[in-house]
């Protein structure tokens, strides 16, 4: 039990209403401790100066009959109406002996105080002449102020000066003895047991006051600080919860106080920046894993071809001239299907070592300076298609005329001649594999004040809208896909499209429905000088 509460009191401490309420103890026992000093010592010296004029103000009664019974000229009385309650004056001769004692009424004799029996702890003519009351005593009970006063050999009337400074007047303190001999000293004492008690008194009820106001101030603040640090106990429950593994949740937004309000809005801007780098990181490694996969296959299609052949020609040793024609030129497609899917790997690897926008690129290539050197790759392949720039039937014309119309072709795009060229190879070059032998390709350009676009757009068969969003993908299945039907391709070149144009700063869009053909719509911004 004993070790339970003293963890539960140890995890009370490191709680941030523990850590609160110390700091705030620390400094109610501080402000409690300063007042309470000055309010003490201010009662303690209001207390002692109200003694020291009674003292003054006894004297005031005796000091004209002092000498009468020090001289026994007069009986002195054991008692006097006029000393105040509880004190009390004893008479010492010059050689410090008592010769008696005289008791205030309403307060019954408890016989000599401790601090007057002989020998005198303190000499009376020193105390005499600094004419200034002291305490004596150690216990409560006896704890006195006395004030000593000699007692002279005639009636002494003082020096009145006129000014505080006055030398004359100095000098009849210090010298009085001169002029007035002195014959013994009154001892005038008052006990502070009552002005003790009143101090005593005070201090329990102010400590004890203290200690009520700390205990319900302690109750009331640990009250008024549940409801400002609901949102810090959400925070924290919900941070349990996300390490969990619930990266999807958001700290709720709740009225509080405008620090912890920015801490909710930075926490909650933090745990979305988390939330997508974890997103784009899972995302990485399923692109990654696909795209180990749809390699492999790639590869082992063709590589299975070629080895399927080899095995045949090495136990077939007499085949004909047409069968291994036939064998030699199967492997020859096959290998520079490899081939083509190597170039593809490693331009796709070329291309994500750069970051787009890392710096603006120093190439400008224009459609005008590409198209002479890409048309002519495809007479053969368009055979009766046609391919229109802007409405001009590109197989019309001469090489050395291309292009006849340069309307929207001498835009200067942020590319490299050789990048262009692939981009316009592998997207007319994907028009003409699923457009018919009779179809149409054209080449669409477009300009506004923001951008520059070009329009690769076929009458061909279109693309099933479930395929519209995978076309960019790498490897995508050729059964579905456009770029896989009727040729050898390696399933790379519209990805290596949109990844070549993603990286100069542009954009490329697809639109197609089935039967309608497809069209690629390539966006560039135009830099404004």
């Amino acid at each position: 039990m004993g070790k339970k509460f003293l963890a539960s009191l140890s995890e009370w401490k490191k709680s941030l209403i523990g850590q609160l309420l110390v700091r705030f103890w620390v400094c109610h026992i501080l402000f409690f401790t300063i007042i309470g000093s000055i309010q003490y010592n201010s009662l303690k010296d209001s207390l002692y100066l109200s003694v020291e004029q009674n003292l003054y103000s006894d004297y005031q009664s005796i000091k004209n009959n002092m000498m009468t019974w020090f001289l026994n000229s007069k009986v002195p009385p054991e008692r006097l109406a006029e000393l105040r309650p509880g004190n009390f004056v004893a008479f010492y001769s010059i050689n410090n002996k008592l010769n008696f004692m005289i008791y205030s009424y309403g307060r019954p004799q408890e016989g000599i105080p401790e601090c007057l029996h002989e020998p005198l702890s303190f000499d009376l003519y020193d105390k005499a002449i600094s004419n200034e009351p002291f305490l004596m005593g150690n216990s409560k009970e006896n704890r006195y102020m006395l004030l000593v006063k000699p007692v002279l050999s005639s009636n002494y009337i003082p020096y009145v000066s006129t000014t505080p400074e006055d030398p004359l007047s100095k000098f009849m303190q210090k010298n009085i003895t001169v002029y007035f001999p002195i014959i013994g000293y009154a001892v005038i004492g008052e006990p502070l047991y009552h002005a003790d008690s009143i101090l005593e008194g005070n201090f329990y009820s102010y400590v004890f006051n203290a200690l009520i106001i700390l205990l319900i101030s302690t109750v009331l603040t640990a009250l008024a600080l549940q409801k400002p640090l609901e949102p810090l106990l959400a925070i924290s429950s919900t941070a349990r919860k996300i390490a969990g593994g619930r990266y999807d949740l958001r700290l709720p937004a709740i009225k509080t106080s405008s620090e912890i309000m920015q801490l909710r809005e930075a926490l909650n801007h933090m745990l979305c920046q988390m939330e997508n780098a974890l997103n784009t990181e899972r995302q990485a490694k399923d692109r990654m894993a696909r795209f180990i996969a749809d390699a492999s296959h790639e590869l082992r299609t063709p590589l299975t071809s070629i080895r399927g052949f080899l095995e045949i020609l090495l136990r077939n040793k007499n085949l004909d001239q047409n069968t291994l024609d036939s064998a030699h030129q199967t492997m020859l497609v096959e290998t520079e299907r490899l081939i083509r899917l190597a170039e593809g790997l490693l331009a796709l690897n070329r291309i994500s070592q750069e970051e787009p926008g890392q710096e603006e690129p120093a190439f400008q290539t224009t459609l005008q300076d590409v198209l002479p050197e890409v048309v002519p790759l495809f007479a053969t392949l368009l055979e009766n298609r046609s391919l229109l720039l802007n409405g001009q039937n590109l197989k019309d014309i001469n090489e050395a005329e291309l292009p006849l119309s340069t309307d929207g072709c001498d835009q200067a795009l942020p590319l490299k001649a050789d990048e262009l060229k692939q981009i316009l190879y592998n997207l007319i070059n994907n028009a003409i594999q699923h457009t018919e032998k009779d179809g149409l390709i054209e080449i669409i350009t477009s300009q506004d004040k923001a951008n520059f676009s070009f329009t690769i757009k076929d009458n061909g068969k279109g693309i099933p809208a479930e395929d519209l969003p995978h076309v960019f993908d790498r490897f995508f299945r050729g059964d579905r896909s456009r770029s896989h039907a009727k040729s050898q391709s390696c399933g790379l070149g519209l990805a290596i499209v949109s990844e070549l144009i993603r990286l100069r700063g542009g954009k490329i869009t697809v639109q197609s429905l089935p039967g309608a053909g497809a069209s690629f719509t390539v966006i560039f911004p135009v830099k404004t000088v």
